[in-house]
């Protein structure tokens, strides 16, 4: 152990005695994650509310002013989706609740008589309660205003009958909606509101870029282990460590351990600048973070190890290096969501590890979502660690 320590060390020691490494290892990464989580910040999405997916079965007037209603809430934010498509979001977390409004919606409301609504909230989620009581007002005020609508339409008809239905549905709507304007503004009221972290479904600007930069970057370091391993090889330090008593094994899994250990302390640093300066909240689960972490470190590295063991010179590695954790990282979604790309392309680029790690990194920030949830994500990263490790080992020679 004391032998793989202290080549881990010698590792990293050479590597930071170059100054120009602290560039790529910190300044540009966090000059990057600045600048890509501003470039986002319009495009993104911002919305902070906590999202609710709405069925609507009625399709009434009623149904609509509901849906409006929720809509402008500044406590949670309405999603018209049909049935099937409100269920899948549910399914996976992607709202925190799901409104159904059930046939005769308006026409029970219009008589007078209570109706139910179907609201379904997802396991463990903690916006329930902020959810039924905006729904709950929402409900409660589309039923005032509803019977207030319906005296005025009663109050006109003793004095003077409709010319028409289309006249009593046009008193009908005007009634509902100068009832309304005076529900919505009530002398005293209460507002309901909710931390960021909690309501966050969506990334911003800067979840998005922190996230994408940090994979971005990182990717650079650990596949960086490939201009490390040909320099050694080249140089014949691999060969003159090869006939010490120290066994290979331990000479390749030293140098791998202290490539290891810059991803990860880079990761740490870029997460707090993340989290300290641009607020950005990591997730609720520092455990599945760090499952994340790790295993997109393992997956980098062991891609790093795979490709010293193909290329021939340091500039090749140098040039493969960049050009495989750029490629990488814009096709993985680390410089956009991939949620605004269309699904065949999220289908294809699940070949790739940063894909993984970027849909990890956003169930932790964005969902909140715990080991449980992530844990197909972390046996991704881990399956593609061992595939490139497996060849890297296989194919890995010391002159």
């Amino acid at each position: 152990m004391q032998k793989l320590l202290t080549i881990a060390w010698n590792h990293i020691r050479i590597e930071f005695q170059d100054r120009s490494t602290i560039v790529f290892f910190l300044i540009l990464p966090i000059v990057f994650t600045i600048i890509i989580g501003s470039a986002l910040g319009g495009i993104v999405g911002g919305d902070n509310r906590i999202a609710v997916a709405f069925v609507d079965e009625d399709r009434s007037t009623l149904s609509a002013q509901l849906y409006n209603t929720l809509d402008t809430s500044t406590a949670i934010h309405a999603v018209a989706k049909s049935a099937e498509e409100a269920n899948k979001l549910l399914e996976e977390k992607n709202v925190s609740a799901m409104l159904t409004v059930p046939a005769g919606f308006g026409a029970t409301l219009i008589a007078g008589k209570p109706i139910e609504l179907n609201l379904r909230a997802a396991p463990g989620d903690s916006n329930v309660l902020a959810v039924q009581q905006a729904v709950g007002s929402a409900a409660d005020q589309i039923g005032s205003a509803a019977l207030v609508a319906q005296s005025s339409i009663s109050e006109a008809l003793s004095i003077k009958p409709f010319a028409s239905e289309a006249d009593r549905q046009a008193y009908f709507d005007q009634s509902l909606k100068m009832a309304q304007d005076v529900l919505k503004n009530p002398p005293a009221r209460t507002e309901v509101t909710q931390a960021l972290h909690v309501n966050l479904k969506t990334a911003d600007g800067n979840t998005q870029g922190s996230a994408g930069q940090l994979v971005t970057w990182v990717l650079i370091t650990l596949i960086g282990a490939s201009e490390f391993l040909v320099s050694e090889r080249l140089g014949g330090t691999l060969r003159r460590l090869a006939v010490t008593p120290t066994r290979k094994s331990t000479i390749l899994l030293g140098n791998i351990l202290g490539r290891l250990a810059m991803g990860i302390v880079q990761m740490i640093l870029l997460i707090g600048f993340g989290a300290l300066v641009l607020k950005v909240n990591w997730g609720q689960s520092p455990a599945a973070l760090a499952l994340i972490i790790v295993s997109f470190a393992l997956a980098a590295v062991a891609l790093g190890v795979m490709l010293g063991t193909f290329v021939t010179t340091r500039s090749q590695a140098g040039s493969l290096t960049v050009l495989f954790s750029m490629l990488f990282a814009a096709l993985g979604g680390c410089w956009w969501p991939l949620e605004i790309t269309p699904a065949i392309y999220q289908t294809v680029v699940k070949v790739l590890p940063t894909t993984w790690a970027m849909s990890g990194f956003t169930d932790v920030i964005v969902r909140s979502k715990g080991v449980v949830d992530i844990l197909p994500n972390v046996l991704i990263l881990l399956g593609f660690a061992a595939v490139f490790f497996f060849i890297g080992t296989r194919r890995m020679r010391y002159d």
